[in-house]
Parts: structure tokens; C-alpha cells; sequence
């Protein structure tokens, strides 16, 4: 997390720092990512900006929790509009959430970049970080739907959920160039694969 000394920043100052950072992963990558045009942007030294976040790498995933949150805010108060039945709301869930990136674009961008980097070390610490944030939101999506649909428990379900679609998004996400492509455009193209895994969903967990 951001150092209290982060934290304690006039709100001003904070968010124009978080802008910055986001900006900057969000054009450049993970890896590619500069400090120094971080630091540039937002009208500090370095020796501030890493008393604020002790790496590079934690600086991103800081980000992406501070991001990821807001996102997640924004779906507890949508989720009650998506439909009923288990694999439209995935439909649903997928249109609204690429909808988001699409209202928040460099936020989307930023998303999409720190889901898609490979660094070996970088993603163990992503996936250690946030794996069951990740699960929580299957887990969401799978409430008000009854568990006599299925042949296992809600939980392994939610886990099926999250193997398949993770899966797709990794495949997706490995072709996609984001310095030539919008969001509107990869919205279409996500949503035409998701289908397809939707239905390899049903016959996993559905009794015939």
C-alpha cells in the first residue's frame, strides 16, 4: 500500500500524482514506464515519489488497487441491473465493464496493461495480491442465481468461471496491441470471443 506519508497529501496533490503514474503505465507499460516522466509531470523529485511508494512495481500495483476499486465500486451499484440468468450476467458484466474503460480510458488503459504484462516477477506479484479480489467478483456475479443449476458447489463454479475467462482474456489479451487499438474497437472483438467460452461454461458446470 502507499505510504502514510502518501496518504496524508492534500487531495489536490495525491490525485494529480495517481494521474500522473496511471498515465504513464497506461501509454508505456509495466516495464517501460518512467519514473522520471512521472516525477516531471507532477512537479516533484524522485526522492519524494519513493518515499510515497517503495518501488516501481509497488507504485503500479498500488495503483491498480486504488483503480480496481473504484471500478468495483462502480459495479456494486450496477450489478442489480444485470441479468438473472448466470451466463448473460457474465454478457453483462463483460459489455459494463469494458463500458467502464471505455468512460475511463487511460484508467482502462492502465487496467488492461497491468493485466496483460508477463514479467514473471511482476505478475507473481500481482497474482499473489490480488487473486482473491479476483475471485470475489465471480463469486459476486454468481449471487441470486440458484445452485440447483449446477454440478458442483457455487464455489467451484466461481472458480470454473474465473479459469475460463481468465483463460480467454490472457489469449485475448496476448494479441492486442494497445498503442493501436481503442477500446470501442476491442470491446466488439472481446465480446464476439466470449461467446464461445460462455458456451464451453455451460457444458462444464450445467446439469444436461
Amino acid at each position: 500500500m502507499p505510504t502514510n506519508q502518501f496518504m496524508n497529501l492534500k487531495p489536490e496533490k495525491r490525485n494529480l500524482i495517481i494521474d500522473s503514474a496511471v498515465k504513464e503505465f497506461a501509454e508505456n507499460g509495466v516495464l517501460n514506464a518512467s519514473t522520471n516522466a512521472i516525477v516531471k509531470n507532477c512537479d516533484i523529485s524522485k526522492g519524494s515519489l519513493f518515499k510515497y511508494f517503495e518501488t516501481k512495481d509497488e507504485m503500479c500495483l498500488d495503483l491498480f488497487e486504488i483503480v480496481t476499486n473504484e471500478m468495483l465500486k462502480d459495479l456494486s451499484e450496477n450489478i442489480k441491473d444485470f441479468s438473472s440468468d448466470l451466463f448473460q450476467k457474465i454478457i453483462d458484466y463483460s459489455v459494463w465493464e469494458t463500458g467502464w474503460y471505455i468512460k475511463n480510458p487511460l484508467k482502462g488503459k492502465f487496467v488492461i496493461a497491468v493485466a496483460k504484462e508477463t514479467d514473471k516477477d511482476f505478475v507473481k506479484k500481482r497474482d499473489e495480491r490480488f487473486q482473491k479480489k479476483s475471485e470475489n467478483v465471480y463469486e459476486e456475479l454468481l449471487s441470486n442465481v440458484s445452485a440447483d443449476l449446477f454440478r458442483v458447489k457455487k464455489s467451484a463454479v466461481a472458480k470454473i468461471i474465473k479459469w475460463v475467462i481468465e483463460g480467454y482474456n490472457q489469449e485475448f489479451l496476448s494479441k492486442v496491441d494497445l498503442t493501436k487499438s481503442s477500446i470501442n474497437k476491442l470491446q466488439k472483438k472481446y465480446l464476439n470471443g466470449l461467446v464461445s467460452n460462455i458456451d464451453v461454461l455451460k457444458r462444464g458446470i450445467l446439469y444436461e
